[in-house]
């Protein structure tokens, strides 16, 4: 199985892709940054606490890596059965199953670590950043930093889980346009804020959307050994 993970990173050019995440990180720290002091600056209001700051960077890092794993598993599956050219790979001697979990690996475990190490990259810039500026008020205790920890561990399960609701869409159709859109569909109703509120931050809910995804994944490709793909 990791044989095959290494592979398909090679095939697929998607050492590439660690540039992306970088960009994102980047792009997650800007918006952050830009609510923390136009909304001080312009007396509005912005983030009230760190717990209320966490979660927004938070919300911020669901949305930009649910909609990345989507360009992902367009890449990485759906062009391939698009385009046919996944009978050449079910050619070789390979079980299919196999195959296909490697790439399922890849967007999964992809997803889950750049959701952590986003929240904990900017997390820290925007704690050292108010350290220093201190327009948030409140104190920073060990008990918040261990409840945000697993949050996000539990959250980034989550977005991983959820990601793969969008292949199961984008599939039907064999297009990368419905993979994508279907993904910023999802990301609008989990973590578009009605108030300070968001379905995201109930955390069964995305736990729960993850199990469906994972089950619907794989009643989907369950069969694969069974049936023609051409």
């Amino acid at each position: 199985m990791i044989h095959l993970i290494k592979l398909e990173f090679k095939k697929g050019g998607l050492n590439g892709y660690l540039w992306g995440s970088l960009l994102a990180y980047a792009g997650i720290a800007g918006l952050t940054m830009m609510i923390y002091f136009t909304s001080h600056n312009l007396s509005e209001d912005g983030f009230q606490n760190y717990e209320d700051a966490l979660n927004v960077i938070n919300t911020f890092v669901l949305a930009t890596f649910i909609i990345y794993a989507s360009v992902l598993l367009s890449k990485l599956i759906i062009n391939e059965f698009r385009d046919k050219t996944i009978t050449l790979l079910f050619a070789y001697p390979i079980n299919r199953k196999k195959l296909i979990f490697a790439k399922l690996s890849i967007v999964f475990c992809w997803t889950f670590v750049n959701v952590v190490l986003a929240n904990l990259l900017v997390d820290a810039l925007f704690i050292v950043m108010n350290h220093n500026i201190g327009f948030v008020s409140g104190t920073l205790t060990t008990t918040l930093l261990v409840h945000q920890a697993i949050y996000v561990l539990l959250q980034a399960f989550g977005a991983a889980g959820m990601s793969l609701l969008a292949l199961v869409l984008g599939l039907r159709k064999k297009s990368a346009a419905a993979t994508v859109a279907s993904s910023i569909f999802i990301v609008i109703i989990m973590c578009s804020n009605t108030g300070s509120f968001n379905l995201s931050s109930i955390i069964a809910v995305p736990l729960s959307l993850a199990a469906l995804g994972i089950l619907i994944t794989y009643l989907s490709f369950r069969n694969l050994d069974r049936v023609d793909v051409s």
